[in-house]
């Protein structure tokens, strides 16, 4: 059956039906569901129809689609290598978004792929900023791997991490003690992770936020010990005591982190 797909759609670019079919992919990379109802067969369809399909744009979605479930219908180490290879000319026509791009490039690393081979790679088809932005997502889930890359790249790609670490919690901070932040972040272009207040206080820090990460924050210095107590502070006020989020107490926590610096300053600067 999907063979007869496979033809259809060569047989039909630049279609509706073809058009739709890529749409689909999408999908499929969010609902495992869907893959696991499809299996093998749609599977190894995909990869037949990576070998037809000329647009970059649509290859780099059969691949990213492909190597999300790589681990659960076997890929040889030479097909992980050859798609690889050209995942990175897709990258190199900038086919694509870096979100997208870290994921799969993590999917490839979790398949076998070195993160030297990745590195070297990349560093000749991206941009500067474009790199940096890639590799600090791959960053967060193999620390130990890129300390085998080159120094001073690898300290550019800590920083990025450590900012963008520090930004994410300091924006969940903004939403639980900035009245204004509380009342538009779901009106507002600018995003907080979370679209409510109610995001970061039913979910993030009821989980204990801080005690989990606190000593990687410390440690990796994306927090000052200064920024962890007051962060505390709030945790124990809206967690333990049930504190009002427009009380005084928790408006002041507000003063005392940012004491009268300009909060944008505050975000984008890594403690010494």
């Amino acid at each position: 059956m999907y063979n007869k797909l496979v033809e259809f759609l060569l047989g039909n670019i630049n279609t509706k039906e073809y058009e739709t079919f890529f749409a689909f992919l999408n999908s499929i990379r969010k609902i495992p569901s869907l893959m696991e109802y499809y299996g093998k067969d749609f599977f190894e369809s995909m990869l037949t129809l990576l070998n037809h399909v000329e647009d970059k744009y649509d290859q780099a979605t059969l691949i990213e689609t492909i190597m999300e479930y790589a681990d659960e219908y076997s890929l040889s180490e030479v097909d992980i290598e050859r798609i690889f290879e050209q995942y990175l000319i897709c990258i190199t026509e900038q086919a694509g978004n870096i979100k997208d791009m870290s994921v799969c490039m993590n999917d490839f690393i979790n398949a076998g792929i070195d993160i030297k081979e990745i590195v070297g790679k990349l560093e000749g088809n991206l941009e500067k900023e474009q790199l940096i932005k890639l590799l600090s997502f791959l960053y967060r889930n193999h620390k130990a791997e890129f300390n085998e890359i080159d120094s001073h790249l690898l300290k550019e790609i800590h920083q990025a991490y450590c900012i963008s670490q520090r930004s994410g919690i300091i924006a969940q901070f903004l939403l639980l003690t900035n009245p204004y932040v509380r009342r538009y972040a779901g009106l507002s272009e600018i995003l907080f992770l979370y679209d409510s207040y109610e995001g970061v206080y039913q979910d993030a820090w009821r989980r204990g936020l801080l005690p989990n990460m606190k000593n990687m924050l410390i440690d990796f210095k994306i927090l000052s010990l200064k920024e962890i107590c007051v962060l505390e502070e709030l945790d124990n006020l809206i967690n333990t005591h049930g504190e009002c989020l427009d009380s005084e107490k928790v408006e002041q926590l507000y003063y005392d982190f940012f004491r009268d610096k300009d909060p944008f300053e505050v975000i984008f600067t890594l403690p010494q």
